[in-house]
């Protein structure tokens, strides 16, 4: 089971293999395709409604003295708000992962930022308001023992935070300890009230979070099924998924799980039902999965190819193969959103690409 996420990038001036058609430009209503270039990578993305947060960071191209920015796009208004502060803007020149989880939900952020050093490695969760954005730091967690660096090896003892997930008015992640040989020996899942986190549910089940929507967590267990948690931590459901189940998304009546197999697994979110399977297309499992409504989204394949299917028909197009793929992709209501690193000369400048729900909608039928 991973307990850290790493997530990249897309490219500035190299969209001209993107399979939707680009809307008018310059629009800020969300009936219109909208790009943003950035002169760095873009280390992780979440969206809620209309809002993206993305963190733009120079970790990934080493660019001394830069500095690190958590900001939420508003693609309805088009106005951007940097709501990240002074800890946060120096990640970028120490020793770390940088900030490698983000969450949105409605006006409240937050992310979780990584440091270490060769026998040392330090976890911290911070979060912001975008109506009154103040850079607050919520917990963090210290571990150490040989060739526990940045982000943390197979060697750490001591406590990690992880699972950051958001939406609505909800967001959830994980607290956990590991022994000297890596063995989790006590795990909880933690609810954002304010600027404190809160004890939602206890053992080694809770890990890890994956996917929030409607007041429910969804997490997936060591042994691949998937688990719905209330926001009170009541367990809800256990969905018996595929023990090679790798990625998770959930919206509604929909619990959507990708596998090792290159499937994707359509299950009842209220019964635990499987309704259908649909074999996803490329040659690696799927990533990036995420749903809204009928519609689910994917990449895969080293090049990070972005696809979008119809859950009704099984209809499956790809939505976007920009040189040096898409590595980072989300939908919900208003939209959906995708990122990625570039490649070349072009590398580590990355590109944000937002279109709106119909359209993606539209091209799968």
């Amino acid at each position: 089971m991973k307990l850290d996420r790493a997530v990249l990038v897309l490219a500035a001036g190299l969209l001209s293999g993107l399979a939707l058609v680009a809307g008018a430009a310059g629009t800020t209503a969300t009936h219109g395709k909208q790009v943003r270039h950035l002169q760095v990578p873009i280390a992780a993305l979440a969206i809620d409604g209309s809002r993206i947060a993305y963190d733009a960071s120079a970790k990934l191209v080493t660019k001394p003295h830069a500095t690190n920015k958590v900001l939420v796009w508003n693609v309805r208004t088009g106005k951007t708000v940097k709501v990240s502060g002074p800890k946060t803007a120096v990640s970028d020149d120490v020793v770390g992962a940088g900030v490698f989880q983000l969450a949105i939900a409605g006006r409240r952020v937050a992310w979780l930022l990584n440091e270490g050093g060769n026998l040392e490695s330090d976890d911290y969760l911070f979060t912001s308001s975008v109506a009154s954005p103040k850079e607050r730091k919520v917990a963090s967690a210290l571990r150490t023992g040989d060739s526990c660096g940045a982000g943390g090896g197979s060697h750490c003892a001591g406590p990690w935070l992880g699972g950051l997930v958001g939406s609505g008015n909800l967001i959830a992640m994980n607290r956990w300890t590991t022994d000297g040989n890596g063995t989790a020996t006590d795990a909880q899942l933690d609810v954002l009230s304010g600027t404190k986190l809160k004890q939602a549910a206890t053992g080694a089940n809770t890990l890890q979070a994956t996917a929030a929507d409607g007041g429910r967590v969804a997490v997936l267990e060591v042994d691949g099924s998937v688990a719905l948690y209330s926001a009170a931590g009541k367990l809800l459901l256990t969905v018996d998924t595929p023990a090679d189940t790798e990625a998770v998304a959930l919206q509604g009546k929909n619990l959507v799980v990708g596998t090792k197999t290159r499937q994707l697994q359509l299950y009842n979110a209220r019964t635990g039902a499987l309704r259908k399977t649909i074999n996803a297309r490329g040659s690696k499992p799927p990533r990036d999965v995420d749903v809204e409504g009928n519609i689910a989204v994917y990449t895969t394949g080293n090049a990070g190819v972005l696809h979008a299917v119809n859950l009704s028909t099984g209809n499956d197009r790809v939505i976007a193969e920009p040189h040096g793929g898409v590595v980072l992709a989300h939908i919900d209501s208003a939209g959906l959103v995708y990122a990625g690193n570039g490649s070349g000369t072009n590398y580590g400048k990355g590109t944000l690409v937002f279109e709106p729900f119909a359209k993606v909608a539209a091209a799968v039928g």
